[in-house]
């Protein structure tokens, strides 16, 4: 992804750089140059858009505004350029090569960032003839409206100036930004299939020549003062003009924010996903622990050996309790904090059958916190690492400590590593750490000293 940003910047600047060599040439020369521009400024934005993988329809969009709004800033921007730099030659060619190299990082940023931009490599719709097709239909229609609103408009920058009248009415912008987000909430997005795509292009296209029409009036008639400017046919077509140009580049800005939004919410439901599959895996692998299997196994054939019948069968119930606990929290994102610690203390009783004098365990909590939420089998996922990392015997027992504090589950248990045996990923904690992430936006805290390893878990 790095390398594919860098090249499309190394792209944009050499695209900037050819609209700074045309328009200078053209200004020096005292040639039109509006057919060269575009034809760079759709070829531009095509090549980004294809690296990225862009669909067709979103391409043909972005390449439309991206000429546009050009042909607006361009056409305004040089004259104080020109003032500042004295050169009536150079400067608009800085003015189309900072607006070339801003359209480009920002259509190249966009198309790469936002999913629901992005169609197959194969996709039909991104095949060379269509591209073709939408290039040259954008390049007609680009001529077409400069051939028919160049002279409305007269004077280079009068257009700039109609736009700035318009967003200089109150109600004209917020009509126009409140409608077109307006509409961008109100499709069916993401479009998938082809009948509700056309659906959609025919919504936008009748919702953006309705506000068109409406923004226009509401400036020429400086509504809702009314001016009672009498209508004039050229005068009113400059304001319907710049209204539709100022209202491609709004709607367009609104759609690309709501895919933006859809995006980040499917990645992160993406991730959460992944990262719940994860977690469960861990927990399934502890379910099918042959070591945990192996122990419990022998420690309840010791009992049988030993005919101590009672705590064979209370043993047998613990460890079938634990087994369910898992089965049924399976998918549950979050468990009470009274069920999370009754499940793990069937757990300690479990491994104090293996290690008899060998752990010590604490357990405090308040009661205010047993109805509170945290992660299932988080707890017993903590105690597990405890004593499979640590030295747990009689001479050297393992002290762990479990309570609730300013709203935190804390375990924290001392500190007497294993000098054998594999060392710890820490995977376990990690998977814990995202969950909190994921469900509750909370974050777990690890801390170890000297002496003591500590985790805290927070209470939802």
């Amino acid at each position: 992804m790095k390398h594919t940003r860098t090249a499309n910047i190394i792209i944009v600047l050499l695209f900037a750089l050819l609209h700074f060599g045309v328009a200078v040439l053209s200004r020096a020369f005292e040639y039109q140059d509006d057919i060269l521009l575009t034809v760079l400024t759709i070829t531009m934005v095509i090549i980004v858009s294809m690296r990225n993988h862009t669909r067709l329809d979103v391409m043909a969009v972005l390449t439309l505004v991206a000429t546009l709004s050009g042909y607006i800033i361009g056409s305004w921007l040089w004259h104080p350029i020109e003032q500042l730099i004295h050169n009536d030659t150079i400067a608009p060619g800085v003015a189309t090569f900072l607006i070339t190299t801003a359209l480009g990082v920002a259509i190249s940023e966009l198309t790469q960032r936002v999913k629901r931009l992005r169609a197959p490599l194969d996709a039909w719709t991104t095949s060379p003839r269509n591209i073709t097709i939408v290039a040259l239909s954008i390049l007609v229609l680009r001529l077409a409206y400069f051939a028919l609103f160049s002279s409305i408009h007269a004077t280079e920058g009068a257009l700039m100036n109609d736009v700035m009248n318009i967003t200089g009415n109150t109600w004209a912008l917020l009509t126009i930004v409140v409608g077109n987000v307006l509409v961008a909430i109100r499709l069916q997005l993401p479009i998938a299939e082809r009948d509700d795509r056309r659906r959609t292009h025919t919504h936008i296209v009748l919702s953006a020549l309705v506000l068109t029409t409406i923004v226009a009036l509401i400036a020429y008639y400086n509504l809702p003062e009314y001016n009672d400017t009498p209508f004039e046919t050229v005068s009113f077509l400059r304001t319907l003009s710049a209204a539709l140009l100022l209202n491609l580049i709004v709607i367009t800005i609104c759609i690309l924010g709501r895919l933006s939004t859809i995006t980040r919410q499917e990645l992160r439901l993406e991730r959460e996903m992944k990262n719940r599959s994860e977690y469960r895996y861990e927990r399934l692998k502890q379910q099918i622990n042959p070591h945990f299997l192996f122990n419990s196994l022998g420690i309840l054939d010791y009992l049988v050996q030993e005919k101590e019948t009672e705590r064979a069968s209370a043993f047998i119930h613990k460890l079938a309790a634990i087994y369910r606990y898992m089965l049924n929290n399976d998918q549950k994102p979050l468990v009470k904090l009274s069920e999370e610690m009754e499940f793990t203390q069937r757990y300690i009783d479990l491994i104090k059958e293996r290690f008899i004098d060998g752990l010590e365990i604490e357990i405090r909590i308040e009661e205010q916190y047993l109805d509170k939420m945290v992660v299932p089998c988080s707890l017993q996922l903590l105690v597990e690492n405890a004593t499979k990392h640590n030295i747990v015997s009689a001479e050297l027992p393992l002290r762990i400590e479990i309570a609730t504090n300013e709203g935190q589950l804390v375990v924290r248990n001392r500190l007497q590593q294993r000098t054998h045996g594999q060392p710890s990923t820490r995977l376990g904690l990690e998977n814990i750490r995202q969950q909190y992430l994921d469900i509750t936006g909370h974050d777990i805290s690890i801390e170890k000293t000297d002496n003591e390893f500590i985790v805290k878990l927070p209470i939802v």
